[in-house]
């Protein structure tokens, strides 16, 4: 059962990162339906900053990039969760503890989204979240 439900979380990692991607074409040809969106786009877009090193970013530069983070690192982190399925025998009780890991960062995760989020991210990091403390719960404790 554990490993089942903690290829479920690695499932919704992935998905996850696919939806945000879709939501980040969204903003990256989003032009703004009223005259207030328009606005802040447009002074996001303007005035971009030296960062160092020639880096020159704007404010949406900046948000754009975060926002594709967003899309690859829960993806990239539920593919990795799968490999490690799949080598489990390799090396007894790594499941288990991967498990911990995910639980701890999407439960922080899961945190930050009932702060600032809204409720897209915070279903997927929420429903990852229970599908790795159950694995916990769920998984026999091996030999690492």
């Amino acid at each position: 059962m554990s490993r089942k439900l903690f290829a479920a979380g690695c499932w919704v990692l992935v998905a996850l990162g696919v939806v945000h991607l879709v939501g980040h074409y969204g903003l990256m040809s989003a032009q703004g339906d009223t005259e207030a969106e328009r606005q802040l786009l447009s002074l996001m877009r303007a005035n971009p900053q030296d960062m160092g090193l020639g880096f020159v970013r704007s404010m949406f530069d900046i948000v754009a990039g975060f926002s594709l983070t967003f899309s690859i690192l829960p993806a990239g982190m539920g593919l990795l969760g799968l490999l490690l399925l799949r080598h489990e025998e390799r090396a007894p009780g790594l499941v288990r503890q991967a498990s911990i890991v995910h639980a701890g960062v999407y439960g922080i995760m899961t945190a930050v989204a009932l702060r600032y989020w809204f409720p897209a991210p915070l279903a997927f990091l929420a429903a990852a979240f229970l599908c790795f403390v159950a694995a916990v719960a769920t998984a026999r404790r091996g030999r690492a």
